[in-house]
């Protein structure tokens, strides 16, 4: 557990952030605002990580009880052993190299995983598997998997997020259908090892997954981060996470086993 969280009472969640080069600006690292608010409602006190190299990414993580993979450009295809096709869009090297090692590390460690939309991305990656680089080119389908990106309303809900019963994401949100954004032209396609689906959208891309074997490591396609403030079941997401974060950050006190107290001297 962090000293931080030690003083404070409250779960120190690191959320990864992203290089940003703007013509007349200096270069600097971003993240939206609302990763830091939703956490922030829900009881967690949020720190950016910039993709740093190893050795300060490795302190920035020590000090953090849990971790969320926000969203952003596309996981280079290298990471997964294939050629990019021409519809890939930006990536960039730093950041994959920093969210890997992240998700690496806290999945060892088995700290709590929030992972969304690009992080559930280079969550299935870290764990062996791979991605649709477009999805209308490899896997056309009438539904548009970017439309509240393309109408301009990051919180609109465009289609159904279709829960798995008896999953961790279940037993967050409530099993069976829910409202879900849509900003991604990526997806899962094979599963990595260890990781499960756990939703799905109607014509069957791969909404969620989580790992089968860790205490609470989940990731989302959609971006509940812009939808808690309207959507009972994105603000009980960030809640149900929230709270594995604090549980899992206790200290684990020392047991006296009683016969061993008797035993004489």
């Amino acid at each position: 557990m962090s000293f931080v969280v030690q003083l404070s009472g409250i779960p120190l969640i690191g959320v990864t952030t992203w290089p940003e080069v703007a013509e007349g600006r200096a270069p600097r690292f971003s993240v939206s605002r609302s990763y830091f608010e939703a956490i922030a409602e829900a009881g967690g006190a949020p720190l950016g990580i910039a993709p740093l190299q190893e050795k300060p990414l490795r302190a920035l993580y020590e000090v953090v009880d849990g971790l969320l993979l926000t969203g952003g450009g596309d996981v280079d295809p290298a990471h997964y052993g294939e050629q990019p096709i021409p519809e890939l869009g930006r990536i960039d090297a730093e950041r994959d190299s920093a969210e890997l090692l992240l998700a690496k590390w806290a999945m060892e460690d088995n700290k709590p995983v929030l992972a969304i939309c690009r992080g559930e991305q280079v969550l299935n990656v870290a764990c062996g598997g791979t991605l649709y680089q477009d999805l209308p080119a490899q896997q056309p389908s009438e539904l548009n998997h970017n439309e509240s990106a393309a109408k301009g309303i990051r919180g609109l809900a465009t289609h159904e997020l279709l829960v798995e019963p008896r999953s961790r994401l279940a037993h967050a949100i409530g099993s069976g259908d829910h409202r879900a954004n849509s900003h991604h032209h990526q997806a899962v396609k094979d599963i990595g090892s260890g990781l499960t689906v756990t939703a799905r959208s109607e014509d069957g891309i791969v909404e969620a997954v989580e790992h089968e074997e860790l205490s609470w490591v989940v990731g989302v396609q959609c971006h509940p981060e812009e939808m808690w403030r309207e959507h009972d079941w994105a603000r009980r997401l960030f809640q149900s996470f929230v709270r594995e974060v604090a549980f899992a950050s206790q200290p684990v006190e020392p047991q006296v086993i009683g016969a061993l107290t008797n035993r004489a001297s």
